[in-house]
């Protein structure tokens, strides 16, 4: 059996990406995506051995990651006079000078993290879970809703943003 952080440490190898990436999309810029990242690794660690191995770990990571995400926001809208929407100004890194294809990439990603910020708390859940390719399935078991409501607000996520990044 793998001791705590050997077990830490594969995990963190595997999804450190994904799961930055849904920080990111719940936060909509680098700066507090990188806080909640922090949070998020914190309480994964912290939590590691309650760990029931009733699901895949990183099933389990993910609804750490979303509830720690959910508190992360709740404690920033009080921060910030209980304001309903996202700081939706996103911080990239300078991008070096290259080809306009890669800058157009970079500034539709950014419209698109922007627009996910946008979203309520529970589709962002799902849009950045659908991005990491969890099925429908394993997104019902994080959100806690059925596989065909999941799927039903998928369709509405993909129209909202659709018509934001018109």
């Amino acid at each position: 059996m793998a001791s705590k952080k050997e077990l830490f440490n594969l995990f963190y190898g595997e999804s450190k990406d994904k799961l930055y990436r849904l920080c990111l999309g719940f936060t909509g810029n680098t700066a507090d995506a990188d806080d909640l990242f922090q949070e998020v690794l914190i309480k994964i660690w912290q939590n590691l051995e309650s760990f029931r191995k009733e699901s895949k770990l990183s099933t389990w990571a993910y609804r750490v990651a979303t509830n720690t995400a959910m508190l992360f926001l709740k404690r920033r809208t009080q921060l910030y006079d209980r304001q309903t929407t996202l700081d939706t100004t996103v911080q990239q890194t300078p991008v070096a000078p290259g080809p306009e294809a890669a800058v157009q990439k970079e500034e539709q990603i950014s419209k698109l993290y922007q627009a996910i910020a946008t979203l309520k708390e529970i589709d962002r859940i799902i849009i950045s879970l659908l991005f990491e390719k969890c099925s429908y399935q394993e997104i019902a078991s994080i959100t806690g809703l059925s596989p065909t409501n999941v799927g039903a607000r998928i369709n509405r996520i993909k129209n909202s943003l659709s018509k934001k990044l018109v």
